[in-house]
């Protein structure tokens, strides 16, 4: 990417400008031979874009072949119009016939629809009429891979960036699943999914402006054509390579440059406190904020799958397996599992920590971190049908999860983290943001607690960011009725935490409440020390508790 110095140019994917100016002078040179006179006229806006016109991607063909809207989420730092949108058309991307311009809050600003191709590079699609931007008002312009198989580029946007007129926050980046007509909201380790606009500043022309020919009775000196200024390319970016999640997305996303990774025996670092998904002020998670630090060499591991001895360290590692704990203290960071990690309850003889790392569940069921005394900590979790099962004596803070699995067996059900006993979730980003497939598979919500096996009990869930679209309620409260434990839930806490209301209109046009249904339900206000505190939608409003 061009870095803040560099200077805005004329697009070069945008040709026809270009080429009107070089044959304006060209017909301004014949016409003086006719006895015509050059007066002269308005110039023609100057237009620019985002991304260097030479930008191609590191990973021509994503493994991912789940329809899925791509994006870039972008401020102007001028009041200007779009007058078309771009993306990098891949070759194994195919069946691409839109592209949208979003608001902030997902209104759909302008949409194209057009021919498909299979010609590989930028493409450029003008838009019915230009849309006027704001300077300073985030927007997003995205287009539609119906069958997955996009160009990306990972880790090229996990710091905030100001470019050729533009800022981009870290995890501009987005994306959603699904073709449903919905604006991305989802970022993944910094990726670039390589779309862009051609944006006319207001005020911004392009140089000095071409005669317009008037007829006039007496010959004039024949002019000499200015050739028009060939615009400098800024500079292709260079990605950081990183290790390609198990086919899901991205989180991502996210705004905050990850913690500078440190040998196992120094301090550990204090991460930034700036980055992630910023909503009401506050700032929450995302890809860039979690998971293993920037510059981290990964070492294959070859240690047992089952550990038995306390206090092992895993350090700096790439895991390929499940691993299993039956001892205590033991110390995962830095690392990426291909697979999970768990410490059975019933067992009682494990226990570990797990921070800065990522956990891959990959496309089959299972829980990507359970079930019992750990604690995670800026730990991103994707894959799976659970993505944490915080079932007892168990923390997950500053963490990001989304991704899971989607089950085209139509079997599975799939959530974010789901509490039970003496379980802390504390300023998390939580998403379930899988697909349904019918019969049965699709999200029961991000936060699930249900009185299944053991009375729910001692529960806080506070500080969290709850994404939309998670399922017919967002979040379970641990009081369901009918189930054996009901009637024995206490003690659960919600507060502080933010409902993103999405933009999918709520049953029977109830309006845009998290979920289809709602934000929660199954809080018991009125249980023995339950509390429901300050929660509220991203715009602000209150979010009342479901009893």
């Amino acid at each position: 990417m061009t870095t803040p110095t560099t200077p805005a140019r004329t697009r070069l994917r945008a040709h026809p400008r270009r080429i009107r100016l070089l044959l304006a002078a060209g017909i301004v040179a014949l016409l003086a031979t006719a006895g015509l006179v050059a007066a002269p006229a308005i110039a023609a806006p100057m237009t620019t874009g985002i991304f260097s016109d030479s930008l191609k991607p590191r990973i021509a063909v994503d493994s991912d072949r789940t329809a899925v809207e791509l994006g870039i989420r972008f401020s102007p730092d001028k009041s200007g119009t779009v007058t078309a949108l771009q993306y990098y058309q891949g070759q194994k991307a195919t069946g691409v016939t839109s592209a949208t311009l979003w608001s902030s809050s997902g209104k759909v600003l302008a949409k194209a629809s057009f021919a498909k191709t299979n010609k590989v590079g930028w493409r450029t699609v003008s838009l019915n009429e230009p849309v006027k931007l704001t300077a300073g008002t985030s927007y997003i312009a995205s287009y539609n891979a119906p069958r997955g198989g996009y160009p990306v580029t990972e880790n090229d946007l996990t710091k905030v960036k100001k470019q050729n007129g533009f800022t981009l926050k870290a995890g501009a980046g987005v994306y959603r699943y699904g073709k449903t007509g919905k604006a991305p909201n989802l970022s993944y380790k910094g990726s670039n999914y390589l779309v862009d606009v051609v944006y006319a500043p207001t005020g911004a022309t392009a140089g000095k402006p071409t005669p317009k020919p008037t007829a006039t009775a007496k010959p004039t000196p024949k002019p000499t054509p200015t050739t028009a200024p060939t615009p400098t390319p800024t500079p292709t970016p260079t990605a950081t390579t990183a290790p390609k999640p198990t086919p899901t997305p991205t989180a991502t996303t996210a705004p905050k440059p990850t913690p500078t990774p440190t040998p196992t025996t120094a301090p550990k670092p204090t991460p930034p406190a700036t980055g992630g998904f910023t909503v009401l002020g506050r700032s929450f998670p995302s890809s860039a904020t979690t998971g293993v630090p920037a510059g981290t060499a990964l070492t294959k591991y070859t240690g047992p799958c089952t550990i038995q001895t306390a206090g092992v360290v895993i350090n700096a590692m790439e895991v390929n397996c499940y691993l299993r704990i039956l001892a205590k203290n033991v110390k995962i960071t830095n690392s990426v599992i291909n697979g999970g990690v768990y410490a059975d309850f019933n067992d009682n003889v494990g226990s570990f920590t797990i921070t800065d790392s990522e956990v891959r569940g990959g496309n089959s069921p299972g829980t990507g971190i359970g079930d019992a005394y750990f604690t995670a900590t800026r730990v991103e979790v994707t894959g799976g049908t659970r993505s944490i099962n915080c079932y007892a004596h168990c923390t997950v803070k500053d963490s990001y999860v989304h991704g899971q699995m989607n089950d085209r067996s139509g079997v599975h059900h799939e959530s974010g983290i789901r509490f039970n006993t003496n379980s802390t979730l504390v300023g998390n980003t939580i998403a379930c943001d899988a697909n349904d497939y019918p019969p049965d598979a699709g999200c029961s919500a991000a936060i699930t607690g249900y009185p299944d096996f053991d009375p729910v009990q001692n529960v806080t869930v506070d500080g969290n960011l709850i994404i939309a679209g998670s399922g017919g309620y967002c979040s379970y409260g641990g009081a369901t009725t009918g189930k054996p434990f009901s009637g024995q839930t206490k003690n659960v806490k919600f507060t502080n935490n933010i409902y993103e209301r999405g933009t999918e209109m709520g049953d029977g046009g109830r309006g845009y409440v998290c979920g289809f249904w709602g934000p929660i339900t199954s809080f018991d206000s009125n249980a023995p020390g339950a509390a429901w505190t300050n929660n509220l939608f991203d715009d602000g409003t209150v979010v009342r508790a479901a009893n």
